[in-house]
Formats: C-alpha cells, structure tokens, sequence
C-alpha cells in the first residue's frame, strides 16, 4: 500500500520548467519601432546549475519577428547563454549582445529574459555595417543619451537624403539634387564627400565659380580628416581628385594658371599622378600652349605608359608643332595602348573611340607622306572602331580620288554617305567623278542619272559649303545648251 501512494505522489508533483518566454521590443535610431526586424537568439552556452560554470550549446536558433510596435515574443527558449543578433526588415545588421535565458525565480543566476533595444541611444561610431553593437555598455546621463539621439536622428535622417539625392542625380534632376546636398551638408559639414557631389552638381549646370569654391571647400574637409585617415593613401588620393575638379572648372573659365596650380597641387598629393599631368597637358594643348603641354603629356606617359589618353593629345600637340614624324610614332604607342585597354575591357566606349580618333589621325599623316596604300588600311581600321566612322571612310574616298580611282572613290563615298547621310563633301565627291563622266549628246552635256541628285543633295546639306560655287556650275551646265562648232546655213527661199 505504501509503495502505490509513493509512485502516486510522485506523479502529482509539477514538471520542472526548463524553458522561458523571450520578449522585447527594438527601437530605431530615431527611437520609433523598428517594425519586421529580424531577431535571432543562438544557444551558445549552457549553465550548470550547481557551479554556475558554462559549457558548450546546442547551437539551436530560435527567430521572430517584431510586430508594428517593435515588439516580438518567442515561447519555449532553453536555458542557456545566447548570442542574440538583430537586422533590419532588409536584412542590414544593427545589433549584437549576449544573454543569459533561464528562470526568472532562480536567484543564483540573473535572468536577461527581456531584450530591450534603442539605436537612437548607441553612438553612431558603434553602429557599423557587419559591425558589433553590444548596448550593455556603461550607463550615461540624460543629456549624453539626448545628445546621442540627436546625432542618430541626423544620420537617419542623412541616409534617406541620400536616398533620395540618388534619385534626383539619376534624373539629372539639378536643383533637386542641389537642394539635397545643401541640405546634407547643413546635417554634416564635416564630409568632404558632400562637398564634391555639390560640385559637380554644380559644374553640371556650368555654375563653375561655385563648383570650384565647393571643391575647395572639400579640400580643407578632407585635409582636416587627413591625420585620422584610416588609409591615408587613398584619403590622400581624394584629395587629389578634388583638386582635379577644381582646376577643371577653372580651365573651363578660362583662368589657365589656376586650373594649372591645382593640376600641380594634385599630382604632388598623389602617389600616381599620371592623370594630373594628362588634365594639365591637356588644358595646355587647348590654350596653344604646345611646348609646355608637350613636356607635362610626356610626363604623364612615363609615369603611366598604359594610358592612352596621354598619347592621343601629345600626338596633336606634335602635329601642331610641325613634327609629324614624331606625332605618328606617338600615335602608333597611343594606338597600341588603347588596343589593350579594350583587351581588358571590351566595353569600354571610351577606349574604343580614342582608338578611332588616334588611327584616323594617323592615317592623315600617312596620307599627307604619300603613303596612301598605308593610309587606306589605317582608314579601313579606324571605321571598324569609329564613333564617326563616317570620317574615314571619308578620307579614303578622298585619297582614291585624288588617285583618279574612280570606281573605289564612289565605293568608298558611298559607305561614308551611307554612314552619316547628311555628309555634304561625300555628295561633293562621288558627284564629281560622275560628272567627269559625261558626254555632249544633242546639244547637252549627258551625266549618269543620279549627278543631279547628288549635287543637289549637297547644297542641300552645305548651300554655303566650300564647293557650293563649283557645284552650282555643274548644275547650271547640265541646263544649259552647248554650242557645237559647226551649225548648218540657213537656206533662203527664192521668191
């Protein structure tokens, strides 16, 4: 009897509980509910019960959800050590911190049942991307706490400006996107990034007097950050890249010594300064300034032969000064370097027009040594990669003229007319060899039938071209009557 009253009580006695309910509730940087963020407690650790000594988890994941308020509950959590990480509704991490989970009533181990989360009071240094939040920091008076959520709210704030800057700048939409970056700035004025999307917000519209003083303005930013740089080679970098800016806008109005002190400041900044030299060569050449620009193009070639730019001004630059053989080695190299930037990077418009330009180029050197069969295979190339290719096919219609082949100048002026249907001396040409072509027949000078059409075409597109007098003298000769050298007498009738 006493057996079966033992086994019955220990039947009444309660389960013993070894799993909690997990609450809390998250808050954003502006300390408003984080609604659908993604929270995540990982058993990490395990307490013994007499030792209080931790052993290894079951590494079991339980996840919720916070609701519109920002709050969130998980039913029947193990005890145990938890790593807990909070995201975004997007998936972005913002929180990370250990807890203890266990029996509330167990006074030898403190319960951490309850997470409570507010971003709008963890500094901002502290919330990185990928990075760890722990708020179980030291405690902080009211006003450190309304001085961290003031500058949380202004970088939540700074985050949907950006957002939206982004758009206005995709729709080249410039006084928006102005207004934003002003905007931005006001909220931050210690980011020289700002800065620079303000001025080239601004060169945009052609407004370079205050791009140039925004670009400075980013530089005095960025020097200032300069000593606590976390790479000081490339925040050095930026603030060379800013001083191109701003030597930009003043070659663009015109002050040539500016843009050139700024072009120096910025290859003295960076560790590669190729890029300075090619802008300061380039703003040179465009000034007439040839014997200068030569020596800063060839500067920037030796520090980066791999750039092609440098080549295809330093070629015009030896043209302009009467050094054609110079010029075509130059854009032989230049030509060769943009080959292999495009090896690289097949889509790369840049590159491949540069290609174009720089063939063309050397193909009117060619042409003026007489070496036209040379000329025509670089003209053939150059149309391959053109932008224009109009242009060379062009100028091998020219050459095959000159030559007095006839049948390949129509051929080539065709594909050039065929190419840019408005191309006015292509008319001009192919309508010359037809004309050269015809015979008096009855009293009129006989051309194939579409002379006419194509001399129209050009006045058409040229009425005060060039050859627009010579063209009008074709056209009046095929209206005209031709005197022959002999006419019939005229018979008198005898009354």
């Amino acid at each position: 009897m006493t057996s079966c009253f033992l086994i019955l009580f220990t039947l009444l006695l309660p389960m013993q509980r070894w799993n909690a309910t997990v609450t809390g509730r998250i808050l954003d940087r502006e300390s408003k509910p984080m609604v659908g963020a993604q929270i995540i407690y990982t058993n990490v650790g395990t307490i013994e019960r007499n030792s209080t000594r931790i052993i290894e988890g079951s590494g079991k994941v339980y996840r919720a959800k916070t609701d519109k308020d920002g709050r969130f509950s998980i039913l029947g959590v193990a005890f145990g050590v938890y790593e807990i990480e909070v995201k975004t509704a997007e998936g972005n991490h913002v929180y990370s911190g250990k807890k203890n989970i266990s029996d509330p009533n167990y006074k030898d181990i403190e319960s951490q049942n309850d997470l409570q989360v507010d971003l709008s009071t963890v500094e901002s240094n502290m919330v990185t991307p990928g990075g760890e939040t722990n708020l179980a920091g030291g405690k902080k008076t009211k006003e450190q706490l309304e001085l961290i959520r003031q500058e949380n709210a202004n970088a939540a704030k700074i985050n949907r400006l950006i957002i939206a800057f982004h758009g206005a700048n995709e729709a080249k939409d410039w006084p928006s996107a102005t207004k934003i970056m002003e905007e931005l700035i006001s909220l931050d004025a210690n980011r020289w990034e700002f800065y620079q999307n303000l001025g080239t917000i601004q060169a945009n519209q052609r407004h370079y007097e205050e791009a140039a003083q925004s670009f400075a303005k980013g530089v005095e930013v960025a020097q200032k950050l300069l000593p606590t740089a976390a790479d000081p080679i490339q925040a050095k970098a930026s603030i060379s890249d800013l001083y191109l800016s701003e030597g930009d806008c003043y070659n663009r109005l015109g002050k040539l010594d500016e843009a050139v002190a700024l072009y120096e400041k910025a290859s003295a900044t960076n560790q590669h300064p190729a890029m300075a030299h090619y802008r300061e060569c380039n703003a040179l050449t465009n000034n007439n300034k040839i014997g200068a620009a030569i020596e800063k193009c060839k500067q920037s070639i030796a520090e980066d032969p791999t750039q092609w730019e440098p080549y295809q001004v330093l070629g015009g630059a030896l043209n302009t000064a009467n050094k054609p053989t110079d010029a075509l080695e130059i854009y032989e190299k230049g030509v060769a370097a943009a080959k292999k930037t495009l090896a690289d990077k097949p889509d790369s418009p840049q590159a491949k027009a540069g290609l174009g330009q720089m063939l063309n180029s050397e193909g009117s050197l060619l042409a003026q040594q007489k070496k036209y069969n040379e000329a025509i295979g670089i003209f053939n190339q150059a149309a391959e990669v053109a932008a224009y290719p109009a242009m060379p096919y062009f100028n091998i219609c020219a050459i095959y003229y000159n030559l007095k082949r006839a049948t390949d100048a129509i051929a080539a002026c065709e594909r050039a007319i065929a190419s840019d249907p408005t191309l006015s001396d292509a008319y001009y040409i192919k309508a010359s060899v037809l004309f050269g072509q015809g015979h008096a027949e009855n009293g009129k000078y006989v051309v194939p039938a579409e002379t006419s059409e194509l001399l129209n075409k050009y006045l058409q597109y040229a009425p005060f071209g060039q050859h627009a007098s010579a063209v009008r003298d074709m056209i009046d000769k095929l209206n005209e009557e031709i005197e022959t050298p002999y006419k019939p007498a005229t018979k008198t009738v005898k009354k």
